[in-house]
């Protein structure tokens, strides 16, 4: 899929699906089919190929390229990230938009694997329609949102400085306070779970904030990346440089 057609599929995507070729990888049969259901009735129209494991997985970013890769955190003997890397490695896949399906809502997880270069994330036992559409939207979206970022090297310098000063004006306290956040909404979810009597919405919206949050975490690592030129800086690094 080419940079234009990225972005018409996120703008358009509910009123003007286009055809997207989608791999699962995922050594649990049942999870691949109930991924590809959700597809379909969120009204994506897909080419769907399956991998169980990460062998599976090679012969097939050999002989086709794809939209979407779909990877499952726990693939036996190695994990979502160990598939993710030979993914972002593969010559032929670098317009491929990967997302990673977790079974748990652990955050490291899923921060870390945005760090190394994952789109999105979804936690499986909240995979619905509505959050497949707004995973694939908003990761496609981001890609095309990072493409622009980085053919704008006209106004590169004045970018980073923008960025360096956010850093570290806003940067410290807005990461314990997010760090905070989060730690306090998972508390209140897994008390939340084992009462039958808690509104089924609050748990939604609890989930929405914590999404919130750990994008919000995610861009910061962005922008560090992008002032330090693809090196990752500490806090007390773009201090010196701003002095």
């Amino acid at each position: 899929m080419s940079k234009s057609n990225i972005h018409d599929f996120a703008v358009t995507s509910q009123s003007k699906p286009i055809l997207l070729n989608v791999l699962s990888i995922d050594d649990d049969e049942i999870d691949r089919m109930r991924l590809l259901k959700t597809c379909r009735k969120a009204g994506l129209m897909v080419d769907f190929t399956e991998a169980a494991n990460l062998d599976e997985m090679r012969e097939c970013l050999a002989v086709e390229t794809y939209d979407l890769v779909f990877i499952d955190h726990n693939l036996g003997m190695d994990t979502g990230l160990d598939a993710l890397g030979i993914l972002l490695a593969h010559e032929e896949q670098v317009n491929a938009v990967p997302i990673m399906l977790t079974s748990s809502v652990d955050y490291h997880i899923a921060v870390e694997a945005m760090r190394r270069g994952c789109a999105d994330y979804i936690v499986k036992d909240e995979l619905t329609v509505d959050a497949l559409i707004k995973s694939v939207t908003s990761a496609i979206e981001r890609r095309a949102l990072y493409g622009a970022l980085s053919e704008a090297r006209s106004s590169e310098s004045e970018l980073k400085s923008i960025f360096e000063r956010f850093m570290v004006s806003c940067g410290p306290e807005m990461r314990e306070l997010l760090r905070r956040s989060m730690m306090g909404v998972r508390a209140v979810k897994m008390q939340a779970r084992s009462d039958d009597n808690v509104d089924s919405t609050l748990l939604a919206n609890l989930s929405m904030f914590e999404r919130g949050a750990k994008d919000l975490v995610v861009f910061m690592d962005d922008l560090e990346s992008v002032v330090g030129a693809g090196r990752r800086l500490t806090v007390n690094e773009l201090r010196k440089r701003i002095q």
